[in-house]
């Protein structure tokens, strides 16, 4: 039983999110920290509360934003079809743990746009509109085998994350080149941090966390914040 106290304001931790929304590990990791808050607060009593941006990265900039292609060929194309086999059978129980049904089906395309909302949903509602916009895509895409590409659906979700009013206003915005210049210069950052491989990881400017960490691994990080761990090297996790 732990017997840390409970402190009476919460301790907010900046976490800083560089993913990628075709990224199967991205989501992997977004429910990884969300169970590691959970732990904290219910089980270590350290009373942390996240303050979490997404950031772009773009894991294959080969693919364009008109033309759709298959996502599974696409894999095989990539891994090789023996090997994607095993990854998929990987994925969906990785997926089980937090709660993922990963679907395999569908298409593929670039996720610019997706990036593009995330940005603007953060300018417009913050943490909780951003992070409610990302679970709806990345649900939408590993789930249920939307396309991440499509207008009609990032319109929708944006909608239901109430970043506009309706969808048509959702896809006149989709149609301009708002946020894109803003999307670009983040994937340069990204870059010249030396980024590699999504989801990574920073909190508090101070900790890097590279792949989708078990949530123990977030845990000992928000305790070496709250001053109660000494530090350890992390060893890298599960990334696209």
């Amino acid at each position: 039983m732990s017997t840390a106290t409970n402190p009476a304001e919460p301790r907010t931790i900046r976490v800083d999110v560089t993913s990628d929304s075709i990224c199967p590990f991205c989501f992997l990791g977004k429910r990884k920290l969300e169970r590691a808050v959970e732990i904290a607060n219910n089980e270590k009593g350290l009373n942390v509360k996240l303050d979490i941006q997404y950031h772009p990265f773009l894991l294959d900039p080969t693919l364009t934003t008109d033309k759709p292609v298959d996502k599974r060929e696409r894999y095989y194309e990539k891994f090789g079809k023996e090997r994607f086999v095993q990854m998929e059978n990987m994925m969906k129980e990785r997926g089980k743990e937090v709660g993922i049904n990963f679907s395999y089906g569908g298409k593929l395309r670039q996720t610019t746009d997706s990036h593009r909302l995330f940005a603007l949903a953060y300018d417009k509602g913050g943490e909780k509109m951003q992070q409610d916009l990302v679970e709806r895509i990345f649900a939408g895409y590993f789930e249920q085998e939307k396309d991440v590409g499509d207008a009609d659906f990032l319109a929708e979700q944006a909608v239901q994350a109430s970043v506009f009013a309706n969808v048509d206003e959702a896809k006149a915005w989709l149609k301009s080149d708002a946020k894109i210049t803003e999307v670009a210069k983040g994937i340069r950052e990204a870059q010249m941090m030396g980024i590699t491989g999504v989801p990574f990881f920073v909190l508090n400017k101070k900790y890097a966390l590279s792949g989708a960490q078990d949530p123990e691994v977030f845990v000992e990080v928000f305790e070496r914040l709250s001053g109660q761990q000494e530090t350890r090297q992390v060893a890298p996790g599960m990334v696209c």
